[in-house]
């Protein structure tokens, strides 16, 4: 069967979630789907989970794909592999633990194939336990506009915002480097928007994001998650630097600001500390990234300059106070 969209589900600790997330895929309108399971060595219950609900929309079964790792190898990997067997015309990535609207696929394939497009995305939801949160994205429909919005920081790099064409991937060789886990979109993406001649977005939120975890990082971990969000960044600048030479030294730079910008989320004097030693050359064009509100870049100059005691009280007021009552 020539399926329209793939879709790849890289599957790995996810038994409280699984469950929602393949009754919104497999009950959703679009039919001419397949979806590519990546069992990447679960131990827990998830694949047995994923077989109970396929037992629940049997017409289905045929459109499933269960590809297998002997060992936990990443979800960078797990992409790879589902890349790799994917089929259909474009390929969409969907995340375990989240869930889509009933007519997300339907209307991101529409707009793809009724405009020839290279790539469409979507707005989102983030969901936490008792509330959620509409998170827009900026929209613009010419790619290289694309591009740098995606360096600068404004347009996210969440990869299953966005269908994209596969010829796009297989054409231009486009994967995830395997092992570095942490902003494996970023590093795929950019190169999409590189390559890609076409770009729609639909401005409603099709994509439910599960934000369960609000805790901050240790200084321990984030100098184990900062390296491997590097490698992915120097992935980015090299790929940069060869296709466009020096044009775009400067957003580069607001790139590496970026990648580091969350360990400024935290009232961890040590995080503070971390990003102070990784890209120290973007610190000085904090201030010139025009498509950054005035806050971040406060909050980059703080860090910048050891006012540790800016950040501290950002993080208690906004994110432990304000978002405390907002988003539960």
């Amino acid at each position: 069967m020539d399926y329209k969209v793939s879709i790849i589900i890289p599957v790995y600790r996810v038994e409280k979630y699984i469950a929602r997330c393949c009754q919104s895929l497999f009950g959703m309108r679009f039919t001419n789907t397949e979806f590519l399971f990546v069992n990447d060595a679960t131990p827990d219950g998830s694949m047995a989970i994923v077989e109970s609900v396929l037992n629940e929309y049997p017409q289905r079964r045929k459109q499933v794909r269960i590809l297998t790792h002997e060992k936990n190898k990443g979800v960078a990997c797990a992409r790879n592999t589902g890349l790799e067997a994917a089929t259909g015309k474009y390929i969409a990535f969907v995340d375990a633990d989240d869930w889509v609207e009933a007519d997300m696929f339907e209307k991101l394939y529409q707009t793809a194939e009724s405009n020839r497009l290279d790539m469409v995305g979507c707005d989102w939801y983030m969901e936490f336990d008792t509330s959620k949160r509409y998170m827009r994205q900026p929209v613009y429909e010419k790619t290289p506009d694309c591009l740098l919005s995606m360096l600068s920081g404004e347009m996210r790099w969440f990869l299953w915002a966005f269908l994209v064409r596969r010829d796009l991937y297989v054409e231009n060789c486009i994967h995830f480097i395997e092992g570095a886990n942490i902003g494996e979109d970023m590093a795929v993406l950019i190169q999409c928007f590189s390559f890609a001649q076409s770009y729609r977005h639909i401005p409603e939120a099709l994509y439910h994001y599960v934000k369960s975890n609000t805790a901050s990082m240790t200084a321990f971990d984030a100098k184990i998650q900062i390296e491997i969000v590097k490698t992915n960044v120097d992935a980015v600048v090299d790929f940069i630097r060869n296709k466009y030479h020096d044009q775009l030294e400067l957003e580069l730079d607001f790139l590496k600001l970026n990648a580091k910008f969350p360990l400024l989320i935290s009232d961890d004097v040590s995080c503070y500390k971390v990003w102070s030693t990784c890209f120290p050359e973007a610190n000085r064009n904090i201030w010139k990234n025009t498509k950054q509100p005035f806050r971040n870049k406060l909050l980059q100059w703080a860090a910048k300059h050891h006012r540790y005691w800016i950040l501290k009280a950002y993080y208690r007021l906004l994110f432990k106070f304000i978002y405390g009552i907002l988003y539960k």
